[in-house]
């Protein structure tokens, strides 16, 4: 261990708390300079070591997701690519999540998807939600509907309940993969989806949807059903819905620092905050 990996772990052991929250402080601060030794510390004899080594990378790994969503949504040309601003979300908020590991498990969804597509199936939707839905167990969260992890791709997919607007996403992540064109179709009150003229709902089992049936939903508001709302919506339209979600879920659990973050980055990519 080096002459810096043993001071470091002299300072973790300070029996100062504030003295130890300084020192993360300026570790944070430091940022990629630090991790190397970081990650040595993280396998310590020590558990108190590791753990606040532990803490300190999660930081550093948050910060810099952070400032990576922030520099991809100021992007003013062209599309935001929505996948990457779905794990740079995760990874700033959640910095302990592996999304190496969700984007693995996304790719052998869509690979099993595309082994059982086969070149005689005309509507691909009843293998797509038979398969997530039936098979794998996913549908809307609806005990718990304004849990910030509803809201968060890699929760959704370890925890297989989610918000219209994020399983939609999960199966239009998985049908790339196979080769098949899904879009999102940003209804007001209610995010679903469309492969070809199909239209369904994976929040609701991946039930079909006529015209009607999405009229219905826009009844309910007080809305009525134009073209307009069938459009395939913008990457910008549809990250600023899934920061708003997040920003609602957080303000109802109280999460003042995440709800901040959230507001900051929907701010910016609806052009509110320069």
């Amino acid at each position: 261990m080096s002459s810096q990996c043993d001071a470091l772990a002299r300072l973790f052991r300070d029996d100062d708390p504030e003295t130890v929250g300084l020192v993360k402080e300026q570790l944070v601060i430091k940022g990629e300079s630090v991790v190397p030794d970081l990650r040595d510390l993280v396998n310590a004899d020590s558990a108190i070591v590791a753990a606040h080594a532990q803490e300190v990378l999660h930081a550093i790994a948050g910060k810099k997701a952070a400032a990576e969503l922030e520099t991809l949504l100021r992007k003013r040309d062209g599309e935001i690519p929505l996948e990457q601003a779905c794990w740079l979300l995760s990874s700033a908020l959640l910095p302990w999540i592996d999304t190496e590991e969700s984007r693995h498990q996304l790719a052998l969804w869509g690979e099993e998807v595309g082994r059982r597509l086969g070149s005689g199936v005309k509507d691909p939707v009843p293998l797509l939600t038979g398969y997530l839905h039936g098979e794998l167990g996913f549908d809307g969260n609806r005990d718990d509907y304004y849990n910030h992890e509803n809201s968060l791709l890699p929760m959704v997919m370890e925890n297989r309940r989610g918000l219209p607007l994020t399983l939609s996403l999960l199966y239009l992540f998985v049908a790339a993969r196979a080769g098949i064109e899904v879009h999102g179709v940003n209804l007001p009150g209610h995010f679903i989806a469309r492969c070809g003229e199909t239209y369904f709902d994976p929040f609701h089992s991946g039930r079909v949807l006529s015209l009607a049936d999405c009229a219905d939903i826009l009844a309910r508001q007080q809305i009525e059903l134009t073209d307009e709302h069938l459009e395939n919506p913008g990457s910008r339209e549809v990250i600023a819905r899934m920061l708003a979600n997040l920003s609602h879920a957080y303000s109802v659990e109280e999460a003042r620092w995440q709800r901040g973050m959230t507001d900051r980055w929907l701010g910016i990519v609806t052009g509110a905050e320069s």
